[in-house]
């Protein structure tokens, strides 16, 4: 996952392209692919929908937990808005509101998120 560090943001973008752009939702996803994990269903109207209805649709598809303890965890991170990240390395992967760019924090750093698990 080191490789996913420092990609830059941009909205809609998955990864694939030359330079490498991603959006939350897509950095969600390409993580949990390369941990052999399955994804929510992806819906586009995510990027216009209030939190409420992502949370909605996450528990259709795993349950909330009170704490991270797997990598792949999916959380929703309170930022401007609200922001999709993933557990990974007792940490989060998230794109920084500051530098657009995807990043590294601590669970200590990471002051309000929502996090679920899938059920299996």
């Amino acid at each position: 996952m080191i490789d996913l560090i420092g990609r830059r943001y941009e909205l809609g973008a998955d990864g694939s392209g030359p330079e490498g752009k991603i959006d939350c939702i897509h950095l969600v996803y390409i993580v949990r692919q390369r941990l052999g994990l399955p994804c929510p269903t992806f819906r586009s109207d995510w990027y216009r929908c209030n939190r409420f209805t992502v949370y909605r649709d996450l528990l259709r598809w795993g349950s909330r937990i009170s704490g991270p303890a797997y990598d792949g965890d999916v959380a929703l991170v309170a930022e401007q808005s609200w922001v999709f990240a993933v557990v990974w390395d007792q940490g989060l992967l998230i794109i920084s509101g500051i530098s657009s760019k995807v990043r590294w924090f601590p669970f200590t750093g990471v002051r309000s998120c929502q996090l679920f698990r899938h059920r299996e």
